[in-house]
């Protein structure tokens, strides 16, 4: 098999192999040699024993891809209109509250702050999770707590009582105030 010049594949870089016709212009793929390069000849991935050249095979996945993306032909395609429809009543409720918003400079610099210290926060994390040993001992800590939370308040149903007064109390507060 002589080495063969790149093959419209879009194999742009010379360690890209290339891909050319068989001895003897059977139509069968193979892959060839890198021009230049003493590179293995890759595998034909058993396409040419099976008649079918690889731009053949691409397209007939395309054609499952699009046809299950497409559903049936007896289906309606009316999931599209539902999710335009609630996306476009949370955009009008959307555009109702920040028209609500008597101090939009406010608000902005409160959203640019959340968001700068959720970042940052984010920073913080990884730094603390690329040391050795802390990592695992936040776990510990992690799981103790979440042990004691469970023990503490949800276990006994006195304790769930008191723990969803406390919690509806401070939703209370909240949407009131």
């Amino acid at each position: 098999m002589a080495p063969t010049a790149r093959a419209a594949t879009g194999a742009a870089s010379p360690a890209a192999p290339a891909i050319g016709k068989g001895e003897g212009g059977n139509g069968k793929a193979v892959a060839a040699r890198s021009v230049g390069l003493d590179l293995p000849a890759l595998p034909s991935l058993g396409l040419a024993a099976q008649g079918q050249t690889r731009a053949a095979s691409c397209k007939r996945l395309e054609r499952n891809v699009v046809a299950v993306a497409a559903g049936t032909a007896g289906e309606p395609a009316a999931a599209p209109t539902v999710a335009n429809e609630e996306l476009t009543e949370f955009l009008n409720a959307l555009k109702q509250e920040w028209d609500g918003i008597e101090n939009k400079f406010a608000m902005t610099t409160l959203a640019v702050t959340v968001t700068l210290v959720m970042w940052s926060a984010g920073g913080v994390v990884s730094a603390i999770d690329r040391l050795p040993i802390v990592p695992r001992l936040m776990e510990v800590v992690g799981i103790g707590y979440s042990g004691w939370f469970a023990y503490r308040y949800l276990l006994f149903k006195p304790d769930r009582d008191a723990f969803f007064a406390k919690v509806m109390e401070f939703y209370e507060d909240i949407i009131s105030g």
